[in-house]
């Protein structure tokens, strides 16, 4: 499996479309992994001045994603951004998604996520984008991941977020997360929030997973409807976050 390395460090609402490294990189930037040889960064948000983010118009924002037992932070923009946008305004009206969130109709929230979780890993097998695209990493639509039937773990987010919103759940409680398995390295699932807290839909587990502080994710960055987030932990009343290296998986 190709593998590209991209160091870059997150660092409270840092902004990685401004990374030199990043530029002219294209739907060929990979997804962070943490390094192992890089120390906690600590931000101490009383040491500094308040500072004023400006975002577009919002009426109704999405819920903070403090998953995992981590604390999210406004990103502000993102390098990942144009992608979310892209993937998540197109094809919830495919009829290959469409006749997969039929099957959900009449279910409430979780089992919603249940039948779709099972439906979404059973159509579509894991495959590293340098087979299907021909290139390290891009993000798919959902209607053409479901018409090759194979795609990677960000392809097959993509395609239970767009079943998701095809079955009714609202778009700003669905949200993709880039992190790192504790078992297999680089990752990306979806998370979705329901009444009963927010759940993890991971293509490589049966079934969803409360996104509670004991799991092996560890998630780095979130996207959701017009708003991103960085994620660290609370150390003696502060928040650290992590030093991070991009790898394609």
């Amino acid at each position: 499996m190709a593998k590209m390395l991209i160091k870059t460090v997150i660092a409270g609402a840092c902004t990685m479309a401004a990374a030199p490294a990043l530029a002219g990189a294209g739907e060929a930037a990979a997804s962070p992994t943490i390094s192992k040889s890089s120390h906690p960064l600590i931000i101490d948000r009383s040491a500094r001045p308040a500072q004023r983010v400006s975002h577009p118009l919002i009426l109704s924002r999405p819920e903070n994603p403090n998953v995992f037992g981590t604390v999210a932070l406004n990103a502000g923009v993102t390098f990942y951004d144009a992608r979310f946008r892209r993937v998540s305004s197109t094809d919830a009206r495919d009829p290959l998604v469409q006749r997969l969130a039929a099957g959900a109709a009449g279910l409430d929230p979780v089992s919603k996520l249940r039948m779709i979780q099972a439906a979404v890993n059973q159509s579509v097998h894991w495959a590293h984008d340098l087979d299907n695209m021909g290139v390290a990493d891009f993000w798919a639509n959902a209607g053409e991941t479901l018409r090759r039937g194979t795609g990677d773990a960000e392809d097959i987010a993509i395609v239970k977020m767009q079943v998701l919103k095809a079955a009714g759940f609202n778009p700003k409680d669905l949200y993709l997360s880039v992190g790192r398995d504790n078992k297999r390295g680089a990752h990306i699932l979806l998370l979705a929030r329901t009444a009963s807290g927010f759940f993890a839909l991971d293509d490589q587990a049966k079934d969803v997973i409360p996104a509670s502080q004991n799991a092996r994710f560890t998630p780095i960055m979130t996207l959701g409807q017009g708003m991103s987030w960085i994620h660290g932990r609370r150390v003696g009343g502060k928040v650290a976050s992590a030093s991070v290296t991009k790898q394609a998986r």
